[in-house]
């Protein structure tokens, strides 16, 4: 039977920001829209969610509350540059790579016909998640019959 796969790259903009900042893995860390004091808060790493900070407050009330807060803002272009990226290594797996229109960081990618290149769909799922794993990102590779069954375990 053929299958599909789901990749979620859980948190992707905030994934992008600490690529882009290495430095502040180990701080408290919060995406927001714009770098102004009370741009609004997009993303929170756990330090940041742990000290309060929430997606939605302002990055000044944020601060107060999370000592240390750091926060940058990724642009559009960005993620839309990272999203093609992704999808051009993911053909390396498949013939066949729809990146998600509405959410940066979630993929699906056509099973059909790899039975000669992989022995199982585990094993492609592995491949796929370890190479994500080689480019600095972090989540899920869900195999299965449909799109929302597949992105309704990826995102759990």
């Amino acid at each position: 039977m053929d299958r599909l796969a789901c990749v979620n790259l859980p948190a992707f903009p905030l994934q992008l920001l600490l690529r882009r900042r290495p430095e502040w893995v180990a701080s408290p860390v919060a995406v927001v829209a714009e770098d102004k004091p009370q741009a609004l808060i997009l993303w929170v790493n756990e330090k940041a969610w742990q000290a309060g900070v929430r997606p939605g407050f302002r990055y000044a009330a944020g601060s107060s509350l999370a000592l240390g807060l750091y926060a940058g803002a990724v642009p559009f272009a960005e993620m839309e540059k990272e999203v093609i990226a992704l999808g051009d290594r993911l053909m390396r797996f498949t013939p066949e790579v729809e990146p998600s229109a509405e959410e940066p960081g979630v993929f699906w990618l056509n099973g059909i016909g790899l039975s000669l290149l992989y022995t199982s769909f585990e094993e492609w799922a592995r491949a796929i998640h370890a190479d994500i794993e080689t480019r600095g990102f972090r989540g899920s590779v869900v195999v299965g019959f449909t799109r929302f069954g597949t992105y309704a375990v990826a995102k759990a």
